[in-house]
């Protein structure tokens, strides 16, 4: 059974660019199809096994559009109190090929975070990190016209579930004061990590893409890609680590904290590809891509239910390079973030108010991938 076009289902982070604090958990990368090169479909099995790894660091704080500043003109870089996110991801898939059009792939993500943010340990830097699997995705997709006759461009149509496998109540040690008025009784509790870094949402989800690309050129082709995951609750019942204006309900004059939201997430990515080497199976890309978290979910926001959220989306400029030897595909793709957009939540909306998130200035992304 040939296996002409390639789709690896790996996860990108949340809390995928829009980075950080606006994480993208889940979505899919389409790779070309190795008839591109001039290879012979028939020779791949109907397997395909593949991982990924990821890396970014957050710490650049917008609020709105523009970079969060003091009265002074500092950055919270300059000033020391930024919040820093170092994340990894390692995510495991393997897809099988029934058709040349009808394929279904697992994913098996593993995550690792490390926080730093001075606020959450009553002023003094330290970290908080989290270790284990992620939410898992089982994901079904269709080619639209059949690969074998339709070697040059095609569409493919892709649903998905996501399974709540992930830890989205992991805790650690903050060191918080018990006497806020004399700041001299810090002691290590433990509590609720970040919603930046928790392994998992806590909720069901499915998952809608499509990926594309056309030849327009010989060796010059187009491609596009847009993934939307739909999470249909509304919170997972679990407390922000530290209190929160925009959690939450104000009564009485006291803010409530609804535990954290379990969002949507959106990513489009499209930009054009060359095969520079069919000789030696090489082909470069570049392209854009977008994503983020919304103010609003697919079924809207749930009023004084609404849980905790940091919307907002980040715009990149991706570039890309693919080798793809034989059975096996190797790619590397360096997103650098060109703008990001802190949302004002629905609480922040509610009350007046306007919250930051940090944003990664680029990320890392490295997949190999096998048929059998």
């Amino acid at each position: 059974m040939a296996t002409t076009a390639l789709c690896l289902g790996a996860m990108l982070p949340e809390q995928a660019l829009a980075q950080g604090c606006v994480a993208v958990r889940g979505g899919g990368m389409c790779t070309m199809n190795h008839s591109i090169l001039g290879e012979d479909g028939g020779e791949h099995g109907p397997w395909l096994a593949s991982i990924g790894y990821r890396f970014f660091k957050s710490d650049r704080h917008f609020i709105g559009g523009k970079e969060s500043r003091n009265a002074a003109g500092l950055n919270r870089f300059q000033q020391g109190t930024e919040v820093i996110n170092v994340s990894q991801f390692i995510d495991t898939s393997l897809t099988y090929q029934f058709t040349p059009q009808w394929s279904a792939t697992l994913v098996l993500p593993w995550v690792h975070h490390i926080r730093s943010a001075p606020y959450e340990h009553s002023g003094v830097r330290r970290d908080t990190s989290v270790m284990g699997m992620g939410d898992i995705r089982a994901v079904a997709g269709y080619w639209i016209w059949d690969p074998k006759t339709q070697p040059k461009g095609n569409l493919q149509i892709s649903i998905g579930g996501k399974a709540p496998s992930g830890d989205y109540q992991a805790d650690d040690t903050f060191y918080q004061d018990q006497d806020p008025t004399a700041l001299v009784n810090i002691q290590p509790v433990r509590r609720n990590v970040d919603q930046s870094i928790q392994p998992g949402d806590g909720g069901w989800g499915v998952s809608w893409e499509l990926n594309g690309y056309r030849e327009l050129l010989p060796g010059f082709f187009a491609y596009g890609q847009a993934f939307y995951l739909f999470n249909p609750q509304n919170v997972n019942g679990v407390k922000s680590p530290t209190a929160r204006s925009d959690a939450g309900p104000r009564v009485n004059g006291v803010n409530l904290d609804n535990g954290m939201a379990i969002t949507d997430q959106y990513l489009f990515r499209a930009g054009f590809s060359y095969v520079v080497s069919p000789k030696h199976h090489v082909m470069v890309s570049l392209g854009g891509r977008m994503e983020g978290i919304p103010v609003e979910d697919l079924n809207g926001n749930a009023g004084d239910e609404e849980g905790f959220r940091r919307p907002g989306y980040s715009i990149a400029i991706d570039p890309g390079i693919n080798w793809m030897p034989g059975k096996w595909n190797v790619s590397v793709n360096i997103p650098w973030r060109l703008a990001a957009q802190r949302e004002r939540s629905y609480w922040n909306l509610q009350k007046g108010t306007r919250g930051d998130a940090a944003f990664a200035d680029y990320l890392v992304t490295l997949s190999v991938s096998r048929t059998f």
